[in-house]
C-alpha cells in the first residue's frame, strides 16, 4: 500500500539555491515554499541592490534581468505544479511590455513626470479604452496567476511531473 508524506517547506536558503540553479528551467514543478521564500528573498535583495547598482545602469540592468528570470522561471514551474500552463507568465510578460510601451508613446509619464502635471490631459488617456482594457486583461491575469500559486499542490504527478512536495513511501 503505498502512502504519501508531505515533505517540510523549504527555508530561504533552499529556496534560493533550488531558484537559482535552475535559473534557466521552465520545465518541471516548484512548491509554494519555494516560490514564496524566493519572492521574499527577491524583495530584500531588489531594496538594497536599489542602493548599491544604481549609479551603474549597466550592471543595474544585468542583475535586475537576472532576478526577474530567475522569478519568472519559478513562477513557472510553481503554475506547472497546479498543472497550469507556464503561458500565463509569458502573457502577463507581454501585456505589461505593451501597456508600458502605450503609456510612453501616449505621453502619460511625460504627464505625469512633470512639475506641475496637467489633470485633464492625464484624465484623457487614463479614459481611453485601449488603457483600461489593457489594466483590465492584466489586473484579470495577474490575479489569476496569485490565485494559481496560492493553491496547495497537487499530490499526483501531472504532465509536468511527480509533485516536489509529497513523496510516496512504500
Amino acid at each position: 500500500m503505498e502512502n504519501i508524506k508531505r515533505l517540510p517547506s523549504m527555508t530561504i536558503g533552499e529556496s534560493v539555491k533550488k531558484v537559482l540553479s535552475n535559473l534557466f528551467n521552465f520545465k518541471g514543478r516548484a512548491r509554494r515554499s519555494e516560490l514564496w521564500m524566493y519572492w521574499l528573498f527577491y524583495f530584500l535583495v531588489s531594496m538594497v541592490l536599489m542602493f548599491i547598482v544604481k549609479p551603474w545602469p549597466v550592471v543595474s540592468f544585468i542583475v535586475y534581468t537576472l532576478l526577474h528570470l530567475s522569478l519568472w522561471s519559478v513562477t513557472v514551474r510553481r503554475l506547472h505544479d497546479r498543472g497550469h500552463s507556464g503561458w500565463w507568465v509569458t502573457i502577463a510578460i507581454l501585456l505589461s511590455t505593451f501597456l508600458q510601451a502605450y503609456y510612453l508613446d501616449m505621453g502619460y509619464y511625460e504627464i505625469i513626470e512633470t512639475i506641475n502635471p496637467d489633470p485633464e490631459a492625464a484624465m484623457a488617456i487614463m479614459m481611453d479604452p485601449i488603457f483600461n482594457i489593457g489594466l483590465l486583461v492584466s489586473f484579470f491575469v495577474n490575479i489569476s496567476i496569485l490565485i494559481f500559486c496560492v493553491l496547495d499542490s497537487k499530490p499526483e504527478p501531472n504532465k509536468y511531473g511527480l509533485s516536489p512536495k509529497y513523496v510516496v513511501e512504500e
